[in-house]
């Protein structure tokens, strides 16, 4: 008789198939050949065959019955009383056996004896357990023997290993790791193979693999000696096996130049000679900007103060796939200082690492770190030992946390470029490249890694000099001119490993700020590039600048780096055509509007036909100075964005915005900047708009000559503007006119003169049936009777002035008017009146995400709510207020929330 449990469940007699009839008769053989002394309660039977019912001996009888007619010679006439039970020799049933075989290879000393037991043992699996036969507890049950089974197998491996047959073992292990993919103790000794054949290579991407699909650290396993068998002792030291001194330095060829401060401070900490730092220092910057470089040079200076050596690793942090957990660093700076852990688990490892490092002298250098996480856990514990990171990031929690000296790197200046550029040539090739020096360090950017580009294609072709820079000059082959193939030896590539490391809002807004055509970008401005996501813009911006992408050369102003520029540049040459224009687009409408609006406060009483803002935020300077403080910082960017729009055909807003320039122009005496911008603006409205503007453009072009002299050309362009007025019967400009003293005269604190321009602008409005400029007016003139004290008349012109816009699309308008009405409301001492005008002004701003008139709104809308007792809702709305402030980039908010409430 032969009964096979490990595989599919099989009766021989004398080698031919029994069939058991009954599927639960087979079911219950099952549980008695597996069941310690091949007998089993009724209990136990029950939980097998039958799991949802309550105790039957009758049918357990019934089907002990059943077995007894397939299988006679194994079943007793009867069992005990509560339980059944067959008889069969160990020799007949196949788990039998195989539990024999490992008693057999667990109590024999003879190596060749225990491996032909345990591969004996094995071999009597063939399949799977117990197939078709379902339920908790057979489950249970097979869950237990294929545990059986890969102790055996494990073993198994481990003897084959023992006894040197390293190809069996690395096939059986292989074919184990199929059913037990997640065994730890299999992957250990599959790495132990690989090392013993001398495959190491192979180990890394294992492991890499492994850890990838379970989720657990195998940095362990890449200790010294730790596959071999381990020692559960005491953490043993191997310095009486004297392991050299470490110096794993990267070869640099070219000592540096400048960074004299940053050497000497570098220094200063990692000798321990500042007491405000830990002998940490954290450099970051720009990919080749030299972090790596000067890491070496200052370790090899301080070589001699760290007598127990220098260790270097390269954490990969923007390789794609390439980082380094800190368990495996670990684990390899283990190795590097002859230390072996007490346990190989993360934590064990991680103590005799720190253990170790807390009696030497040891520079440690981290190069190409990600982030903090990264490298906290490899920093040494306070002591001799001291460590350099380098990183593109701004490691800012190395010095919250660990009181890390951050050293930020810029790009060399022009003189130091040049030394640079004269090292790498030397002096024979720099004297001819002379002529040329100046265009390679203005088109380098000063970042060494495209100097030491440039002198290597120099120094290797030096008859295409010429070329070499003509191809460096060109925008559009520039990085090209600064690729040598390798992400080391490559700006493009180099740039590519850092952008893969940001998010998608990161990357899209690194290629939207190419487009922009200013040297910088305000705070607001990067706002409205990313109107989809601008709730993500402040994290994209952080981000940036954190990678070492983004510059912030002044308060709330970025920049790229020119390099970074080209780059990014390059990157939306693949976008379609329509999509570059319709953020070119966007960037100029945001220039243009921003700039009305500051040019509107410096000449309220202009006109120009650039429409509403839609949902863009627009600035409301608070005077004069302040719109000119805006031009002064976006001047470059204007005149440029001015060249951007010609250069795109779009006439629109070539003329527009060189006309928002001219009051700023005139008014800081940049008068040839107004006349070149006039004289593209002139075609321009030629071709995009009306005599009235034509005309107007000439009106400007006359003030710009008359300012520098040239009175004969202002009269020229004077009467060219006359007659096309005549021509074209335009009576606006002098309603337009009173209106606009009126408003000047309000604002300067006459509102009596002004009532007067007003009355005499109001007849010209409505005899134009301008809606929009009666309703103006008539919100001026309530201005004017509110600053008067007359606060009846004044609510009868802002309800006036709300009925006519009530079917225009003047959303500011209506919201200024109900702004005024809740003012008035107040001034009358009706505060719940005020609330609902406020809120009705909320809302509306709020639909133009206009957040200085919201915020201004809500703290008005705060004071009235407080009047009227409603105190717990005006703490709410001063909160609103301070959101909105928040979100619109004000940092001060207490500053800002007062001046708004200050504010008449």
């Amino acid at each position: 008789m032969e009964l096979r449990l490990l595989g599919p469940v099989t009766v021989l007699r004398a080698g031919r198939v029994v069939e058991v009839r009954s599927r639960k008769a087979l079911e219950l053989l099952v549980v008695l050949l597996a069941s310690p002394g091949l007998r089993a309660s009724h209990d136990e039977l029950m939980r097998y065959l039958w799991p949802q019912e309550s105790l039957s001996p009758n049918r357990i009888r019934q089907t002990f019955h059943q077995l007894r007619k397939s299988v006679p010679e194994i079943c007793p006439e009867s069992n005990e009383r509560g339980f059944c039970g067959v008889r069969v020799e160990s020799e007949e049933v196949d788990y039998l056996r195989f539990r024999g075989l490992l008693r057999t290879a667990d109590s024999t000393r003879d190596s060749s004896v225990r491996l032909d037991s345990l591969r004996e043992a094995t071999g009597e699996w063939r399949g799977i357990l117990f197939d078709g036969m379902q339920g908790v507890a057979f489950d249970r049950r097979r869950h237990e023997l294929m545990g059986e089974l890969r102790e055996a197998t494990t073993a198994c491996v481990q003897t084959e290993l023992e006894c040197a047959h390293l190809r069996a073992a690395l096939d059986r292990v292989d074919s184990a790791l199929v059913h037990w993919p997640t065994s730890e103790a299999l992957l250990e000794l599959k790495v132990r193979a690989l090392r013993t054949l001398g495959r190491e290579v192979e180990i890394p991407p294992l492991l890499a693999e492994w850890e990838r699909e379970c989720g657990r650290s195998t940095a362990h396993l890449l200790l010294a000696g730790t596959t071999g068998g381990y020692d559960q002792g005491a953490a043993v030291s191997l310095r009486a096996m004297t392991p050299p001194r470490p110096r794993q330095l990267p070869l640099g060829s070219v000592s540096l130049v400048g960074r004299r401060r940053q050497r000497d401070r570098m220094a200063e900490v990692l000798l321990g000679r500042s007491p405000e730092r830990s002998r940490l220092v954290a450099l970051s910057g720009l990919p080749g900007v030299g972090k790596s470089a000067l890491a070496v040079e200052v370790a090899v200076a301080l070589d001699q103060y760290f007598a127990d050596g220098i260790l270097h690793v390269d954490l990969g942090g923007v390789a794609p796939g390439g980082l380094l957990s800190h368990e495996h660093v670990i684990a390899r700076l283990l190795n590097d200082l002859g230390v072996r852990p007490a346990t190989p688990t993360p934590d064990g490892m991680l103590s005799a690492y720190r253990t170790a490092l807390a009696d030497r002298s040891v520079l440690l250098i981290l190069d190409n770190a990600r982030d903090e996480a990264h490298v906290r856990p490899l920093l040494p514990p306070a002591g001799a030992s001291a460590t350099i990171v380098t990183g593109r990031r701004h490691l800012d929690g190395l010095e919250i946390r660990e009181h890390a000296e951050l050293i930020p790197l810029e790009p060399l200046n022009r003189a130091d470029a040049a030394a640079l550029l004269g090292k790498r040539l030397g002096e024979d090739r720099m004297r001819t490249a002379a002529p040329f020096v100046p265009d390679i360090v203005e088109h380098c950017s000063g970042l060494p890694l495209a100097l030491g580009i440039m002198a290597a294609r120099i120094n290797r072709r030096p008859w295409a000099l010429p070329d070499i820079v003509r191809e460096l000059r060109v925008e559009s082959t520039r990085l090209r001119s600064l690729d040598l193939g390798s992400e080391d030896l490559s700006v493009r590539l180099s740039l590519d490993a850092s952008r893969r490391q940001l998010s998608v809002p990161a990357a899209r807004l690194l290629e939207r700020l190419a487009i922009h055509p200013g040297p910088t970008i305000s705070w607001a401005a990067l706002r409205a590039i990313e109107p989809e996501d601008s709730s993500h813009v402040s994290n994209a911006v952080d981000e940036l600048l954190g990678m070492s992408l983004a510059l912030e050369p002044s308060i709330e102003r970025y920049a790229l780096h020119d390099l970074v520029r080209v780059y990014a540049e390059a990157l939306t040459r693949e976008w379609a055509e329509a999509d570059r224009i319709r953020v070119v687009r966007r960037v100029l409408h945001y220039l243009l509007h921003q700039a009305w609006a500051c040019d509107r406060r410096l000449e309220p009483g202009r006109r120009l036909p650039i429409g509403q803002p839609g949902t863009l935020v627009v600035m409301d300077p608070v005077d004069a100075t302040a719109a000119m403080r805006w031009f002064e910082a976006e001047y470059s960017t204007l005149t440029a964005a001015v060249g951007l729009a010609q250069r795109h055909g779009l006439d629109r807003y070539t003329w527009l915005l060189s006309m928002t320039l001219v009051t700023f122009q005139w008014r800081s005496d940049r008068h040839l900047d107004a006349l070149a911008g006039l004289h593209r603006a002139l075609p321009a409205a030629t071709r995009e708009s009306g005599p009235a503007d034509v005309a107007m453009v000439r009106r400007m072009l006359a003030g710009t000559h008359r300012s520098l002299g040239n009175v004969e050309a202002a009269v020229r362009e004077l009467n060219g503007a006359v007659r096309i007025s005549d021509d074209d019967g335009d009576t606006l400009g002098a309603a337009l006119g009173r209106h606009t003293l009126g408003v000047l005269l309000q604002e300067g604190g006459a509102p009596g003169e002004a009532l007067d321009h007003f009355g005499a602008a109001l007849p010209a409005f409505e005899e134009l049936q301008d809606v929009l400029g009666q309703a103006a007016v008539l919100s001026g003139i309530g201005s004017a009777r509110y600053d008067l004290g007359q606060y009846e008349k004044a609510a009868e012109c802002c309800l006036r002035a709300l009925s006519l816009l009530a079917d225009t699309g003047d959303v500011n308008g209506q919201a200024h008017a109900h702004f005024s009405l809740g003012r008035i409301r107040m001034a009358r001492e009706d505060p719940e009146a005020a609330v609902v005008e406020l809120v009705r002004a909320r809302v509306l701003y709020r639909s133009l995400t206009y957040g200085s008139r919201e915020a201004r709104t809500l703290v008005w809308l705060a004071k009235a709510l407080k009047v009227a007792g409603r105190t717990a809702e005006s703490a709410e709305a001063m909160g609103q207020a301070a959101a909105v402030l928040r979100r619109a980039g004000e940092r001060d908010l207490d500053t800002a929330l007062d001046r708004l409430a200050r504010l008449p």
